[in-house]
């Protein structure tokens, strides 16, 4: 039983440094969008026909070459991600843990290998559409990833109590709020690669924050501190984002009534919307985790006590 729990301990620490590590490319994935530097080399898996891994970048930023630094760093943070999601999965199948998460684990280094295809894709083809693919697989991987995380760790097991109160709500928003969530990502990304859909992203913002607070006033009448703690971070999660897409508004479009004039490629601009797609992808992977907690519990039935002889106190 020690051996069991320190192995779950082992991995469930590879898993979090995967998810945190993810990061890395996500966020230089998202500043690559930003900065329009998807193209800084026509190559691929080299790079001007170099070695990816022996290209030196350190030269691009010394001769002012953001776009071609930006996005080698973006590949090079591909690679660390690749080999921790692989380490992951090997400790995962070494280690004593469960069947399903060696299927999971599996599945995220499938999800990544496939990722890192769908980025060579987008250079050799050139394609827009191809990069507006890459960035909401990555959205998925990056769920996969947290899912594994939360797997892995000690809060993952469930207490015996059953659901109760508005389970019947929160059932049925763990259906259909992910999606949700999932359809404003991939809004805002048509918007960023393809133009277009702005309103509509405007619009699905208005929903989300609706059905977030649903989600915490509904989590909130379950007798299961999981489920509770969960909807907590989907409340903040999106509350963050809905910051973050605001003061992406005013630094893309400006606000005239304050007299801020947006400036492309300003050091705000920049930052707001690299981060605002970051937190667009904690939103989808908050509503997911919040939702499959909500599913495991309504699974919980409580105990029968006609199946122990009856009333107890007949005993």
């Amino acid at each position: 039983m020690a051996d069991r729990t320190r192995d779950q301990k082992v991995i469930h620490a590879l898993a979090l440094v995967t998810a945190i590590v993810s990061l890395a490319p996500i966020g230089l994935g998202s500043l690559v969008t930003t900065l329009g530097a998807g193209m800084a080399f026509i190559d691929w898996p080299t790079s001007d026909g170099d070695n990816m891994l022996l290209y030196n970048f350190l030269v691009d930023l010394r001769q002012g070459r953001t776009d071609r630094f930006v996005e080698h760093s973006h590949r090079l943070a591909g690679v660390l991600i690749g080999l921790c999601s692989i380490a992951l999965c090997a400790a995962a199948w070494k280690l004593n843990s469960s069947k399903s998460i060696r299927i999971a684990c599996s599945l995220v280094v499938a999800g990544v290998i496939v990722q890192g295809m769908i980025g060579g894709l987008r250079v050799l083809l050139d394609r827009q559409t191809v990069a507006f693919g890459h960035s909401v697989f990555g959205c998925c991987v990056f769920v996969a990833l947290w899912m594994v995380a939360s797997m892995t760790s000690r809060g993952w097991k469930l207490p015996t109590e059953p659901i109760s109160g508005s389970g019947g709500l929160a059932v049925g928003l763990a259906v259909v709020y992910p999606t949700v969530c999932l359809v404003q990502y991939i809004l805002g990304g048509f918007i960023r690669h393809l133009g277009g859909m702005l309103h509509a992203h405007v619009a699905g913002a208005g929903l989300v924050l609706f059905g977030a607070v649903v989600v915490v006033l509904a989590s909130l009448k379950i007798n299961s501190k999981a489920v509770r703690s969960r909807s907590w971070l989907v409340g903040a999660a999106v509350s963050i984002q809905i910051g973050i897409g605001l003061f992406t508004w005013v630094t893309k479009y400006g606000f005239p009534p304050a007299g801020w004039v947006a400036v492309q490629h300003s050091l705000s601009q920049v930052i707001s919307r690299t981060t605002h797609t970051v937190a667009g992808m904690l939103v989808v992977a908050t509503a997911c985790s919040w939702a499959v907690t909500v599913i495991r519990v309504s699974r919980l039935q409580p105990v029968d006590m006609a199946h122990f002889g009856g009333d107890l106190s007949e005993a």
